[in-house]
Order: C-alpha cells, then structure tokens, then sequence
C-alpha cells in the first residue's frame, strides 16, 4: 500500500511504501525514490550505502540530529536545550521548571559548504540540492566522519540519531518528502520533524467558529517566501477540514536579518544623512515603499541616527531606515494596513515568522502590535478590526519542537536521563580533491561550482569534520554566540 503525500505538508511521515520506490504528491503526479536514496538503501558499491539492518534496535538512548546550511538554524536547536512546554513526569502540556529534553544528546550539523541551500534554486539545480539533503540525513543517520577534509577515509566514530530535526525552511519544502522516504525505506524507525507543517498546523487552530482564517507570513529575500508557505497553509487547511474563507496576508521583510547581521547597505551606524549605498525601502507608493501618510502610525525611533534623512532637512521623500526596530516597524504596520484597506472582515490571527532570526526581535515585534492595536485616530480604534484580540506570533522553531517532544514521549524515545544534554557539532568542508582555482579566499568553493555541481554522480566534493573555531569566521561565531545554551555546548566539545 502506498500513502500520498502533498510534498509541502511534509509534517507527516511516509506510512507504507516498497522498499524502492515511493508514491508521494508532486502537483498532482508521483515520482520515484530518489536515485540516491535508492543507492543508500540497496546498492552496496555506493559511497552513499548504509547497511540500516544494523541499526541500533533501541532508539530512545540516540541522540537528536539538526541540520541547516545556515547558523539560524542553531534557533531550533537553542528551543530544543531551552523549551519547558511540557510536565516531564506526565507528558501534559505544562511546564514544570525543568527542560523537556534535558539530558538528551543532540549532534548537529552545519552545512555550510552547501550554503546557501537558495543558491541551488537560484541556479535551477533543484535536483542536486535534493541529493544535498539526504547526504545530509544520511550523515545523521551514519556512524562516522571525517577528521579532516584531506582524510581518504572516516575513520571518527559517532552515535547515529533517533530523530532529524529539519531546521532549513528550503530543505524543508523541497526536500522533506524525500527524507520522508528514506527514513520509511530505512525501516530504522527514525522519524523526521520540520518547522514549516509545525507552525501551518500551529496557525490553522487559529480559525474561527465559521471555519475562517486569516494569517500573516514575514518572510526574507533569501529563504523560502510567502509562496510556498500560502500553498501549504492553503492545503493544510483543506485537509484539515476548514470550510471557511482563507486568506493569507504575506510582507518580504527586506533588511530585517541584513540590519541584524550589520550589513551596512541597510544599517550603517557611522551615517548620520541618506546615502547612496541603501538598499532598504524608500518613500513611494509600490509594494515595500515607505508610506509617508503612515509616518505616525510606524512610530520609527527618531533617537540618534535610527532615521536618516537627506543632508540639509527633514524630507520625507528622502527618508532611510536605519536600525533594526525601524525595519521591523515598517514591515508589520506595512502587513496590517493592507489589510485594513483590503476590506477583510476576518482579523489577521497570527503571523508566521518565516525566518528564524526573527525571534531576536520578538520583544519589538510584540510592542508594534500592541501599538497597532491600541492606535486611535478621531476616536476610533483603526485596527481592532484588523487584529485578532488573541492575535499571537508563531515561531515555526517552537511548534517544530513542541511536535518533536510529542512524537518521542508517543514512540517511548525519550532518553530520561539525569545528566546534562551533550551536544556533538559538525561542519561541512569542500573535500581537498576540490581544485585549489575553485576555492574562493576564505577557502569554500566558489559559486560557479557549489552551485553548479552535477546531480547523480558519487563525486565527494564536501566532507563533514567535527566542528572547529578555524573553519568559520568571527562573524559567525558572534552568530553562533546569539544563542547562548548551543554555543556554551559547542565551545564545551572544543577542549
């Protein structure tokens, strides 16, 4: 028997499929098992083969495996550490003072020789980026690494996991079917969890009594938009039996995680007027233009430099952003005005942060929304009706480890141990047979050929080495320093 399966639900696991092939829905039609997954189960001359029939029968005692090409995903693995959603004796949805993975063994992996997964799609090399994420599953589920990248063989020895957390939102989309697939085809019973199905579910309890639904998607330039969430929130809510309207508001937050990051195009701290190098929103009538009649509503911070005007006044028609709450100000009154003059009578009940790196900001996020809804203007509350009174933010990372509690407590696979959690990280290298003319400066492949490299082939071009200070730049360990409890583990696995 086989199970279809809409490829961007992807929250449910493949129930029955043959060992070699596997019927999931791709628009409609069914596609075969990925050649790699093919190899990986049943051709034992391949690099990718893994003998799953000695798996380890007792999974609980396993660690928890994450992956993402960026260190946002390093948030989900921060909630996993910190989350207390849950009584840890009785399994209800209470928190009682102690971490609900506590005591739990996490390996993580960056992948950033593959960073970033949205290069793939950029190039129209989907099919190598599919390849991408079950080497990725698989190094998980393997037991060995590589020392260093020069290294022939693996000759490091490591725990193979007992669940994938999926933290990248591209490989979330385009690829969780296919890890699906394998994990089903592995019959190891190792299940996969993902941020997107996560937080749709998560907002889809927000209907109305009539079925009705209105949802908000902030989403970056760079990772998966509002398109591929709407499809599967739109599905999801057919599934789920939503006879209502169903309307989705969606706002590119351009510059949000740029200005967090100190790109200077959007936040330059030494400016004190307008300069030409912008690149965040300016004053004009289209979509992601700063409306100059909403000045009063955005409330941006006029302390300091936070706004940048052209030299010699005050004109609007000039004004730049620059900090991290102005970004994050234009963007949800920009999301709730349209909404406002679109008309709709049903309250936008949640937004959906599509970019991990928004829970930095989730204390100006929440302060915005209650302005909006509290905004009077002759005498009348402008967005009451815009605004759901029990309107919340969904973090796609909190709903993924709530469901990653849920399904380990259910499957008696939690470790229940009395130590503290341990955490093993990786990182992906170019392999040293990669030409040296095809590395860039800092010693990653260059784009021509990280982006371009050929599906279906057993070359290695990356290897996964357990992860060092030397292999990533200061930028990112300030990242990686963003979330406290994983990094305080990291450094810990260095000495």
């Amino acid at each position: 028997m086989s199970v279809r399966i809409r490829r961007t639900i992807h929250y449910t696991l493949l129930l029955a499929a043959s060992a070699l092939l596997v019927s999931c829905s791709d628009g409609g039609g069914s596609v075969s098992m990925l050649p790699i997954t093919q190899k990986a189960i049943g051709d034992s001359t391949s690099v990718y083969y893994t003998d799953f029939s000695k798996y380890p029968q007792e999974l609980s005692r396993l660690p928890i495996g994450v992956f993402d090409c960026s260190t946002d995903g390093l948030a989900v693995m921060e909630k996993l550490l910190t989350a207390d959603n849950f009584d840890n004796i009785t399994g209800h949805p209470v928190p009682d003072g102690i971490a609900d993975f506590g005591g739990e063994h996490f390996q993580v992996l960056y992948d950033k020789s593959n960073a970033p997964y949205g290069g793939f799609l950029e190039a129209g090399n989907v099919d190598f980026l599919k390849e991408q994420f079950i080497r990725d599953a698989l190094f998980l589920m393997g037991d060995k690494y590589y020392n260093l990248s020069v290294d022939e063989y693996q000759s490091g020895y490591k725990d193979p996991v007992k669940m994938i957390v999926v933290s990248s939102p591209v490989a979330d989309y385009y690829g969780m079917s296919d890890i699906g697939a394998l994990l089903e085809g592995s019959g190891t019973g190792v299940k996969a969890v993902n941020l997107i199905g996560s937080a749709v579910r998560e907002a889809i309890s927000g209907a109305d009594e009539e079925g009705n639904l209105c949802i908000g998607v902030l989403y970056s330039p760079d990772g998966v938009t509002s398109r591929e969430y709407e499809t599967v929130i739109r599905e999801m809510a057919s599934d789920s039996g939503l006879a209502g309207r169903v309307q989705v508001f969606n706002q590119e937050g351009c510059g949000i995680a740029a200005a967090m990051s100190g790109d200077i195009r959007y936040v330059d701290t030494s400016a004190r007027v307008a300069r030409k190098d912008y690149a965040g929103p300016v004053t004009g009538i289209s979509y992601n233009n700063i409306d100059a009649t909403l000045i009063d509503r955005y409330g941006f911070d006029n302390h300091g430099n936070a706004l940048l005007y052209p030299a010699g006044g005050r004109n609007l028609s000039g004004l730049q952003l620059n900090s991290v709450e102005n970004y994050v100000r234009y963007h949800l009154v920009s999301m709730i005005e349209r909404h406002r003059r679109s008309g709709s009578r049903i309250p936008i009940s949640s937004i959906i942060l599509a970019d991990c790196s928004f829970c930095h900001v989730r204390d100006i996020m929440d302060k915005v929304m209650s302005e909006l809804y509290n905004y009077k203007r002759g005498g009348i509350y402008l967005y009451r009706s815009s605004i759901s009174p029990d309107f919340r933010f969904i973090d796609p990372a909190e709903c993924a480890v709530k469901d990653a509690y849920r399904m380990l407590r259910e499957d008696g696979m939690l470790a229940l141990r009395g130590s503290k959690s341990v955490l093993y990280p990786f990182v992906s290298l170019p392999s040293s047979s990669v030409p040296a003319d095809s590395l860039d400066p800092q010693g990653m492949m260059k784009e021509s050929l990280r982006f371009g490299r050929r599906s279906g082939t057993e070359t290695i071009t990356t290897k996964v080495v357990p992860f060092a200070l030397r292999y990533v730049t200061s930028r990112e360990v300030k990242e990686i320093e963003l979330y406290p409890e994983t990094f305080s583990l990291i450094r810990n696995s260095l000495y």
